[in-house]
Order: C-alpha cells, then sequence, then structure tokens
C-alpha cells in the first residue's frame, strides 16, 4: 500500500468523508429541531450573538458553505438583516474550524471504525428518535473519520514520488499557486473542510510541511465564498449582498496576512500543544488546525466592530436598481432552505402571511361588490384577479412543502408541515368562497336589477365587521402565536354563531312585513350570511392549527 499511490483508495476515502458529512449534518440538524429558527428572533442589534448563532450553526451544518448559503436565503427573504447577516457569517468561519481540529487528532481518526461501530448500535437499537439521530451523528463522524485514514493510507507512497516531491517543492516556493489551487478546488468540491483534511491528510502521512499546507488553509477559506455566490443568483439584491460581504472579509483577511505569512508560519510551529483532554501532540496536522482556527477568529476580531463599514461597502459595490420590473411571484420560498426544515418551514409561514394579508384584503371588498353605489363589474374583475394571486401562492407553498423529504422530518416537523399545508388551503378556501359564491350572489343580485333593505344593509355590513376584525386578530395569531389570542377568536366565533341567528331573526321580521327590498332579494341576503360564516368557520380553524405548529 505504501510503495503504489491508489487512486481508488484516495477517492474512496473522500467518498466517506463526504457522505459522513451529509449524515453529521442531517442528524444534528433534526436533534437541533426548530432552535435555529427560534434563535433568529434574538439576533435583533446584537452582534454577539449573531456571531455565536453563526458559529454553532456551522457547527450543527457541519459547513460554513451550508451556513453561507442559509444566510443568503434568509437575507434574501427578509428573515434577517443584512448586518445580522455579516455577523452571522464572522461567527460561521469559527464554527468551521471545530470539525478542522477534530481532524487533526490522529488518535481519533485511528479509532474511527469503533464511532462506526457505537453510531450504528446505538441507531439500530433506540427507539426513541432523538437517540437514534444521535447514533446517526456518531456513525457520521466515524464514517468522516474513516475516509480520513484512508486519505492519508492513499498519500503515503506521494513521500517517495519524484514528481509529488517536485510537485510540493514548487508549491512551498510559490505559496500564491497554492492558494489559488486550494481556492479553486474549494469552489468545486464546496466545502472547506474537505481541502483542509485532505491537507491534513497529507501531514499525516509525511508528505507536506506546515509552509506547505498554510497556503492551502487560506486558499480554502476563499474558496468556501464561491457557494454562498452561487446559491445568490436569482436571489434578491440583499441576498447578493450576504455573498459578496462573505467573500469580501476572507479576502480582505488573506491579503492582510498573506504578506506575513513567513512570520505566521515560524509563529505557529513555535507553539506547543501536548497533553490535554485528547493526548494532543504536536505536529503539523495540528498546526494547520490551529492556524484555521486562529486566522478565523481575527478575521472574526478584526471584522465585527466594522460591519456597519462593510455593510456600506457591500451596498456601494450592488446598489438598488431604481426601479425593476415585477411580476407577482412568491417572496419568501428559497429552495435552498429545504435541506434545513425548521428554516424551510420558517419561509413557508411568511409566505402563508402573505397569503393570509391577500385574503385579508379580499374580505374588504366583500360588500363592494353588492352596493349600489359601485361600478359591480369592476369588482368583479378585481376579486378574481386577487384570487388568481391566492392560489398561486397557495400551490407554491403547498409544492414547497411537498419537496421536504419526510425521511429528515422528526415528528414534529412532520405536524407542522401537515398543519401549514391545512392553513394554507383554508386561506384558498377563503379566496374561493368570495370569488366564487359571494360573487355568483353578487351577479345574480346585478342580473335581477335588485338592492337589499337599508335595515338588512346595515345587518350585512356589521356581520362583516365582526368577520374583519375576526381575521384582524388571526393575522395577529399567525405572526406572534398566542393562546390568549387564540381564545379570543373562540369566543368571538361562537358570538357570531349567536349574531348570525339573530340576524335572520331580523330578516324574518321583516319579511313578515312585507317588506319589498326584503322580499325580493331574502335568499341573497340569506346566503350572503351564510358565506360570511363558513369563512367565519375557517378563519377559527386556522387559528386552532396556528397554535399547533
Amino acid at each position: 500500500m505504501e510503495n503504489t499511490f491508489s487512486w481508488a483508495l484516495l477517492i474512496g476515502g473522500l467518498t466517506f468523508f463526504f457522505f459522513g458529512l451529509k449524515e453529521v449534518r442531517e442528524a444534528l440538524q433534526l436533534l437541533a429541531g426548530d432552535r435555529f429558527k427560534a434563535a433568529l428572533g434574538h439576533l435583533v442589534g446584537n452582534r454577539f450573538k449573531a456571531l455565536t448563532l453563526g458559529a454553532l450553526m456551522t457547527v450543527i451544518l457541519q459547513s460554513s458553505s451550508a451556513t453561507s448559503v442559509m444566510l443568503v436565503s434568509f437575507a434574501s427573504t427578509s428573515l434577517i438583516s443584512l448586518k445580522q447577516a455579516i455577523a452571522v457569517l464572522l461567527g460561521a468561519g469559527i464554527g468551521t474550524t471545530v470539525v478542522v481540529v477534530l481532524l487533526s487528532i490522529k488518535k481519533i481518526t485511528d479509532y474511527s471504525l469503533v464511532l462506526i461501530a457505537i453510531g450504528f448500535v446505538i441507531f439500530a437499537v433506540a427507539k426513541q428518535r432523538k437517540a437514534k439521530y444521535f447514533g446517526s451523528a456518531i456513525l457520521g463522524f466515524g464514517l468522516i473519520f474513516y475516509g480520513m485514514f484512508l486519505m492519508s493510507q492513499a498519500a503515503l507512497p506521494l513521500r517517495s514520488s519524484e514528481i509529488a516531491i517536485q510537485m510540493f517543492s514548487y508549491l512551498a516556493e510559490n505559496p500564491f499557486a497554492s492558494l489559488v489551487l486550494a481556492t479553486i478546488f474549494t469552489s468545486i468540491i464546496q466545502t472547506s473542510a474537505a481541502t483542509i483534511g485532505l491537507a491534513i491528510a497529507l501531514a499525516f502521512a509525511g508528505t507536506i510541511n506546515f509552509e506547505q499546507a498554510a497556503p492551502i488553509v487560506l486558499g480554502a477559506n476563499i474558496g468556501t465564498c464561491m457557494t454562498a455566490l452561487i446559491a445568490s443568483y436569482g436571489m434578491g439584491i440583499d441576498g447578493k449582498r450576504v455573498a459578496i460581504a462573505h467573500t469580501l472579509s476572507k479576502i480582505f483577511g488573506v491579503a492582510i496576512i498573506f504578506p506575513f505569512l513567513p512570520q505566521v508560519v515560524s509563529f505557529i510551529e513555535s507553539i506547543h500543544i501536548t497533553g490535554g483532554l485528547f493526548n494532543l501532540q504536536t505536529g503539523i496536522a495540528g498546526q494547520i488546525a490551529l492556524f484555521h482556527l486562529l486566522f478565523n477568529v481575527a478575521v472574526a476580531i478584526c471584522f465585527l466592530p466594522l460591519v456597519t463599514p462593510l455593510h456600506n461597502l457591500v451596498v456601494k459595490i450592488l446598489p438598488s436598481k431604481a426601479k425593476e420590473k415585477e411580476t407577482f411571484e412568491p417572496k419568501y420560498l428559497d429552495e435552498s432552505a429545504l435541506a434545513t426544515p425548521s428554516i424551510a418551514f420558517a419561509h413557508a409561514k411568511r409566505e402563508i402571511l402573505r397569503i393570509a394579508e391577500l385574503t385579508r384584503t379580499l374580505l374588504s371588498k366583500v360588500l363592494l361588490m353588492f352596493s349600489k353605489g359601485e361600478d359591480v363589474r369592476d369588482r368583479w374583475e378585481e376579486i378574481q384577479g386577487d384570487d388568481d394571486k391566492i392560489d398561486l401562492l397557495e400551490k407554491a407553498v403547498r409544492f414547497y412543502l411537498a419537496k421536504i423529504s419526510q425521511e429528515s422530518l422528526s415528528e414534529s416537523q412532520a405536524l407542522t408541515q401537515l398543519s401549514l399545508l391545512s392553513i394554507s388551503s383554508d386561506l384558498e378556501e377563503i379566496g374561493d368562497i368570495i370569488s366564487r359564491e359571494l360573487l355568483a350572489l353578487s351577479k345574480k343580485k346585478s342580473s335581477w336589477h335588485r338592492i337589499f333593505s337599508e335595515e338588512g344593509w346595515h345587518d350585512l355590513k356589521g356581520f362583516l365587521k365582526m368577520v374583519e376584525k375576526n381575521f384582524d386578530l388571526l393575522l395577529l395569531l399567525m405572526a406572534h402565536p398566542s393562546e390568549e389570542l387564540h381564545m379570543k377568536i373562540k369566543r368571538h366565533e361562537n358570538d357570531m354563531n349567536e349574531e348570525e341567528q339573530r340576524l335572520r331573526q331580523s330578516h324574518l321580521l321583516r319579511l313578515h312585513k312585507g317588506l319589498k327590498e326584503t322580499f325580493d332579494t331574502s335568499s341573497i341576503h340569506l346566503d350572503v350570511l351564510s358565506n360570511l360564516r363558513r369563512i367565519n368557520t375557517k378563519l377559527s380553524q386556522i387559528a386552532d392549527r396556528s397554535m399547533q405548529e
């Protein structure tokens, strides 16, 4: 094995490495549940919290590239501000060093098969979902470390290869070439951990020294930005700005340190790390991990106070366009967030709230269709157009939620998915009641040339106001779930059922009095009341489902 270089062994090691990263990422996301979404609500005005969140997110996602893609998505859909996103990204750079530090501990790599066995046993035996996710995470880490072992074994023959020796000698004499190659390689594979892991594997094999590895680490840090740049294509202006800010912070950091790289290398080599919890030993792998850690900590320390100037620079580089042709389409459904269900649900909720606001606007136009002072034909077209928008968004939300794999959902997340599907469907049904049932009644009234009695018209307006009040409470509930609001909506539903009965009795009394307008519009009047009550019942159902999320 040590005499002949094996591409199969190297590729196999990379395969285990990438598959392990994927396994760990999915397992830790499931363990984290909806904590990402909850954490976003506590970022306002606090850069240090944002920095910490970025580090934790990257530890869970096992990739600063994945974190940056998420932040591009958040900013593009206004879930997070540009300044907050920049601070989170600075933390992401620190978080990505955790797995690199673990990779540098050769003792863990030696026991990779033991980790795989332990993880598999826990996954196979455990009955609770969280225990299974924990086992899956351990299994994933085992696969990562086993991939490292295979890559280091594949690199052993390179120590005696003349071609490899000449190539590494050239790279040692030309650190900028190493930086560029590492940047390109990381841009292709889209994970800095793999590039640095490969460098550590070469170090374990004794193929490269720290001086040769240092530019690779810097190149990996720049190359990881490519994922965010690619993800920002086709997104909103703030999403693109986040990607540019991420790239600039890394490039500036590398530009500052690169002229002093020989001095930095000497400083790192002078640091001795021995003993400790993991029995760490001085070695090139440890130096690589330490350099990666210190570089990202330094970038965070330098740029955290400069978030505002960096924000202003990015806005100047990519200013807002004066006017863009607007097409009606979903605003918040970002495909890149589907890999993280809790974040995808946050996007879906934003879009569903938008559907609710459109439906509320549609409801406010109901009686305009029946008013004798309005051009009802224009109202018909307007209401049908609004309903088409609601239908378009509901369909988009339904397809978006359906793309989230059931296998990647925890039990509570599966219930959230069903609740969101039901809520968007109920809102779409309210739109249909207005655009079909009530619109048909409006057309019937217009074709008959009838008008409501003054008392009947007053009753309908009062009843609609009650429905609108309940809808306004629902919008508040959807934005900020509250048991108090929920109970208020339920009480209003009971009050409205009683009110409908009272209004029906009033209508019958007018019929007994022989009022011509009441007699002419009786069926239409009662059907309008019935449909408004149906809408209110749907609002109550949506309130129930909103509290189940």
